[in-house]
């Protein structure tokens, strides 16, 4: 397992969930565990801005490959104005929420995408997509952190840009070679703050008190849903009926982390749960496997999978690309080859403060 792998891991890990998730977003766990019981082949689905072929992703893998576009095309680290610029060049509205083509004109008519996320709706798309930030600060939570929070700028506002600096940060230790469950969830829990912090310390809890995937999800929906989205027509049956369900990553994210520790980073195991959890299923389980897939790597994941996450995406990657060779593991290596030039700046910026220092010793 190396970092290509890992990298990969996390494309198609993410994309897996996406696509698994994607028929039965919006479902309560009890609706799914009595029409499936669980999760496990694609299906076909119906959803307004995605090619429903089963394996297809939805807007958050748009996003995520679009994110990975900026820095292949930056060569380097990016910043909202080099996310922004793809934007604008390569988004097909069709293809995400609401939340994204607002962002999407407000680029368009000129304004500032350090700022085109402020007042927007609440959503998690952002959250789940910012793991090639990760990929690229591999061994660098910190930078992660700080990158993802300012790329989120462009599309998110408020809470939802610190629970997305948080994934940065997480995917940073999990591609590194020795991370560990452990490590990752302790790396995203000291990188997070305010309300995102104390959520994700909320669903940590109750999976340490968990003895089972079942008996967590017992917990989070007895004491965990968010209940603040929709903000607006709040009905307490609706909500909890399945009727309506949460899109914000102050749920989906602590939730995505206390499936992982529950499952003990396996990664088929953190995706099928995702799932299972149900509400923004395909949202939860882009997450479980988008972390597990750097921390174990694309070897690890079922090889029906990502063969048949591969195929049915050929149309989506030509239509973003024009390139029918691209796909999730092409993006793994040219990530890889983004993070070798950071490594040669690196190493000149270590020469530079050897020269500045030299006189000091």
């Amino acid at each position: 397992m190396d970092i290509t792998d890992k990298a990969y891991g996390c494309l198609i890990g993410g994309a897996i969930g996406d696509a698994l998730g994607a028929p039965v977003e919006g479902w309560t766990r009890e609706r799914i565990e009595d029409e499936y019981g669980t999760v496990e082949d694609f299906k076909q689905y119906y959803m307004p801005y995605s090619n429903t072929e089963p394996g297809a992703v939805t807007s958050d893998t748009t996003l995520r490959q679009l994110v990975g576009l900026a820095i292949v095309k930056k060569g380097r680290r990016i910043s909202p104005a080099d996310f922004g610029d793809i934007l604008c060049d390569r988004l097909n509205p069709d293809r995400v929420w609401i939340s994204e083509e607002i962002a999407l004109q407000k680029l368009s008519a000129g304004m500032n995408p350090w700022e085109t996320g402020a007042g927007a709706v609440p959503d998690n798309k952002i959250t789940s997509a910012i793991t090639p930030v990760g990929i690229v600060n591999v061994g660098n939570p910190a930078q992660a952190y700080q990158d993802g929070y300012v790329i989120a700028s462009t599309v998110q506002d408020g809470h939802y840009r610190h629970a997305t600096a948080t994934v940065a940060a997480g995917i940073a230790e999990a591609a590194s070679p020795s991370a560990t469950v452990e490590s990752v969830l302790e790396t995203m829990v000291e990188h997070s703050s305010g309300v995102v912090a104390r959520a994700i310390d909320l669903a940590i809890g109750f999976a340490e008190e968990s003895g089972s995937v079942d008996e967590l999800f017992d917990s989070l929906y007895d004491d965990f849903l968010d209940w603040r989205w929709p903000p607006v027509n709040w009905n307490r049956e609706k909500y909890h009926s399945g009727k309506v369900f949460s899109a914000s990553a102050l749920e989906v994210l602590p939730v995505a982390m206390a499936i992982v520790q529950v499952c003990e980073g396996d990664v088929n195991q953190s995706i099928v749960n995702g799932v299972t959890y149900g509400r923004d299923s395909d949202a939860v389980a882009s997450l479980t496997g988008s972390i597990t897939g750097a921390l174990c790597g694309a070897n690890s994941i079922r090889d029906d999978w990502k063969m048949k996450c591969e195929h049915a995406n050929r149309e989506f990657f030509q239509e973003l690309e024009g390139n029918s060779d691209a796909d999730f593991r092409s993006m793994a290596r040219r990530l890889v080859n983004v993070l070798e030039d950071e490594w040669h700046r690196t190493q000149e910026r270590a020469d530079l403060l050897n020269e500045v220092l030299d006189g000091r010793k």
